[in-house]
């Protein structure tokens, strides 16, 4: 039997525009932030200075107009991390928070990046346009990261073009305390190609997992699924039947998960018994980014 779940829920209602607090106990909701523009995408929580930091792609997705904002957990003190331009289209992002570093994947733009939160100053850190030359352009298109410090290598995913079954999970070793680190081109191993259309990722040192969502085609796509890291083996399909999978967090000592779909549904889903449940709806409504605080 569960006991009560000492966090918050935190996803982004990118059609909407909108960061949303769900309690998971009892599936209450708060509007922490509105009536924002372009298309949020990514989100983390930095506990160095207590403020959510989230992607927005922009309003166009062929333009040079992404950015990286910034607020209070009260969804107050908003303020651009990373200013309109000087990112393309930003997807999920992620927190070095020994070094006060964002990650993030650049999919439009083509890149993996990252930023000191003091100066909002993007490094580029691979450049992923001249990689799958004789593939279609989205088999570039970086989306999800996910930072194994403990391992000193960077995961991310190219998802490919919508339900292609032409995705990659990816790795490469990455020095995270070099200021001037870059990720070789001639180290990165793909982990496993062909997946129907992988999008983010997490990981789980507690039970030696990488997980990530595909909101790709059935009957693989439309799920959550995960790896051994140690092993970077025994993949595995662990839930089904979403609805364009995007954001979603790992509650490891629980085992549950909870997952946020671009058709507006937040499920909890038991790892172990592979049960899910819709927990929160938004009508007409598209969630990317998913985290848990607390």
């Amino acid at each position: 039997m569960i006991t009560h779940l000492n966090y918050k829920l935190i996803v982004l209602e990118a059609r909407k525009r909108q960061i949303i607090s769900i309690n998971p106990n009892d599936y209450s909701t708060n509007i922490l932030l509105q009536d924002q523009s372009g298309t949020p995408d990514g989100i983390v929580f930095n506990p160095n200075d207590q403020l959510f930091y989230w992607t927005n792609m922009g309003a166009d997705f062929d333009a040079w107009d992404g950015y990286i904002q910034h607020c209070n957990l009260d969804g107050k003190d908003t303020g651009f991390t990373v200013k309109i331009g000087d990112t393309h289209t930003p997807k999920q992002i992620q927190l070095d928070q020994r070094t006060n570093y964002l990650y993030w994947c650049d999919r439009e733009g083509m890149k993996i990046e990252r930023c000191a939160i003091e100066t909002g100053k993007v490094e580029f850190l691979l450049d992923t346009q001249d990689m799958y030359l004789d593939e279609e352009k989205e088999n570039r298109h970086c989306v999800g990261i996910a930072l194994d410090i403990q391992n000193n290598r960077i995961f991310w995913t190219m998802k490919g073009p919508p339900k292609s079954g032409t995705g990659r999970l990816l790795c490469a070793p990455f020095d995270f305390n070099d200021k001037q680190a870059v990720i070789n081109s001639s180290q990165i191993k793909i982990v496993y190609d062909h997946l129907p259309e992988p999008i983010d990722l997490e990981l789980d040192y507690k039970n030696d997992y990488l997980y990530w969502s595909d909101r790709g085609a059935e009957p693989d796509g439309n799920s959550l699924n995960r790896l051994q890291l140690s092993t970077l083996s025994n993949k595995e399909v662990v839930v089904r039947g979403f609805d364009e999978t995007i954001g979603f967090t790992v509650d490891a000592d629980h085992h549950l998960a909870f997952v946020a779909d671009k058709m507006g549904h937040v499920y909890q889903a038991n790892l172990q018994t592979k049960e899910k449940k819709v927990i929160f709806t938004s009508e007409n409504g598209a969630f990317t980014g998913l985290i848990k605080v607390g």
